[in-house]
């Protein structure tokens, strides 16, 4: 049997924010507060595997009306489920005959241009 893993909370905030040296109790007491603000919007497994290019100082960022509109469209991207009745499906068939070898050559700019 496979056991579920728990998502750490401060592991989630540790892959999207830049933690401080100084500070870190009143900083992660904020955050966490934001952090199950999104939770409850989107989902905690959401959470844990979104990923930005870079990181950030606050999840007000990801609050923000511009990235969140990125943010809404990642979860589009991570709850989209395709419906395969919508498409027909074609059964191809066995394999037959024998496999063309093709000999690729490096073709240069000169040779291209001495054709």
């Amino acid at each position: 049997m496979s056991k579920k893993t728990k998502l750490n909370k401060r592991k989630i905030l540790e892959n999207l924010l830049i933690i401080p040296d100084k500070g870190r109790r009143p900083f992660f007491s904020r955050e966490m507060k934001l952090l199950n603000d999104l939770c409850s919007k989107y989902s905690q497994e959401f959470m844990s595997i979104v990923s930005f290019p870079k990181k950030f100082e606050s999840l007000k960022y990801l609050i923000s009306p511009k990235l969140k509109s990125t943010l809404d469209k990642k979860f589009r991207a991570f709850n989209f489920k395709l419906d395969f009745s919508k498409y027909p499906k074609y059964n191809i068939g066995d394999k037959f005959g024998k496999d063309a070898k093709i000999k690729t050559t490096k073709k240069t700019i000169r040779d291209f241009l001495n054709e």
